[in-house]
């Protein structure tokens, strides 16, 4: 049987697979889902449920009723699949995965977001290594064995770290749930010391930033040069500027394409009427740091003219949209390529990437004399210890201190 892509994307809101209308009544009848003859057959057992309030099929709930039978249609496609794949042994990593992905009380249904995705990206990569095997056979010597392997494959020291930070996760997790083999190696990753990827040294100028802000201008990306030029000003992650598309239930607003939701970026709702300020939440720093940030605009006189220029009438929704999307803000992906070919046309080095951006701007108000405390709460950290990780000035630094030894 074919169901339509809006089944799983969310596609077609009004799209309501296996909806029957039943009763005399044409005013007032109550809508069912009904499943299909071929899966009620292969045994599934729910196979007729009310669809709540009574009405007619084009009436205001035929949204809630079409997502309804959309819920009951996939839960009833997942069963169906699962009769055909062998059960899960429960003494493999796959299990405890899997457990660790989809418990109601993992800790991964703690974590914000944007991170899940990242752990079930990491997640992924540790299944289909290790997945196959049994938990109780992770010995220190299989341990070393799998760093090794990786080093030899050429893998990098951060990828290595991160594989191995997931799988300590898991282990916990397993822990966590009273099974001796997973608590047996969450005690031998403990005694196990893993390299990190050293901080990195290159910061970018302010001149190779504006330079690639030019280059924007040049090619009509205001959007986007105006959005660099936020992050460089303001010390702020990508994410808090451009935003982000993240996986979602229909039923939250918003704009919705293809199953994700946009959510993080600047909305004009943040600006005041004479955008003089710019109130922020951080995303990263939400829970520890739940106030949010008001930025002084009059501080950048250059951000709050780009602004003006580009406010729209009615001023609503994402500040920055991207060229060719319809209207849409921007994704992770596009931001990124729109970088890379700016900063080749701006003939600025390769190894400046956007993320140092932050680290520019820490570092240069760190050269024109903040203090400690005023950076850290310009990159919006919770510790200076954070901040100090972002400045990249160490050798300036070491070279006033021999000059102010030695100057009288």
């Amino acid at each position: 049987m074919h169901f339509k892509e809006g089944l799983w994307d969310g596609s077609d809101p009004l799209y309501a697979p296996g909806i029957s209308w039943g009763g005399k009544n044409k005013e007032r009848r109550h809508a069912h889902w009904k499943c299909p003859k071929k899966y009620s057959e292969a045994g599934y057992a729910i196979t007729n449920v009310k669809l709540p309030p009574p009405g007619k099929p084009t009436d205001e709930h035929q949204p809630g009723r079409a997502l309804k039978c959309r819920e009951l249609t996939r839960e009833m496609l997942k069963w169906f699949d699962e009769q055909d794949q062998p059960k899960v042994n429960p003494e493999t990593w796959k299990y405890l995965i899997g457990r660790y992905k989809t418990d109601d009380f993992s800790p991964i249904q703690e974590v914000k977001d944007n991170t899940r995705v990242g752990y079930h990206e990491q997640l992924a990569k540790l299944e289909e290594v290790i997945g196959h095997t049994k938990v109780a056979d992770m010995s220190y010597e299989v341990i070393k064995t799998i760093q090794q392997a990786m080093v030899t494959k050429g893998r990098s020291t951060s990828y290595i770290h991160r594989f191995f930070n997931t799988l300590r996760r898991v282990a916990r997790y397993g822990k966590a749930l009273k099974t001796p083999a997973a608590a047996e190696v969450a005690s031998v990753l403990s005694e196990v010391k893993l390299k990190n990827s050293p901080a990195r040294q290159t910061v970018p100028t302010r001149e190779q930033v504006y330079s690639i802000i030019h280059q924007a201008d040049l090619e009509g990306s205001t959007h986007f040069a105006l959005g660099i030029m936020i992050q460089y000003e303001f010390a702020l992650r990508a994410v808090d500027v451009r935003g982000q598309w993240l996986k979602t239930d229909e039923t939250k607003g918003g704009i919705i394409r293809n199953g994700k939701r946009w959510q993080d970026g600047l909305t004009w709702d943040m600006f005041d009427p004479d955008l003089t300020t710019m109130t922020k939440l951080i995303s990263k720093t939400q829970n520890s740091l739940p106030e949010p940030y008001e930025f002084d605009l009059t501080a950048a006189p250059e951000v709050r003219k780009r602004l003006l220029a580009i406010r729209p009438d009615n001023a609503v929704g994402p500040v920055l949209l991207a060229r060719r999307s319809g209207g849409l803000p921007f994704t992770k992906s596009g931001w990124t390529q729109a970088w890379s070919r700016l900063r080749g046309k701006a003939k600025v080095p390769k190894e400046i990437w956007m993320m140092d951006l932050r680290a520019g701007a820490v570092t240069e108000a760190k050269a024109l004399g903040a203090d400690p405390y005023m950076l850290r709460d310009a990159a919006q950290h919770v510790q200076s210890q954070t901040t100090d990780r972002y400045s990249r000035s160490r050798s300036d630094g070491a070279n006033n201190v021999v000059r102010l030894r030695n100057s009288g």
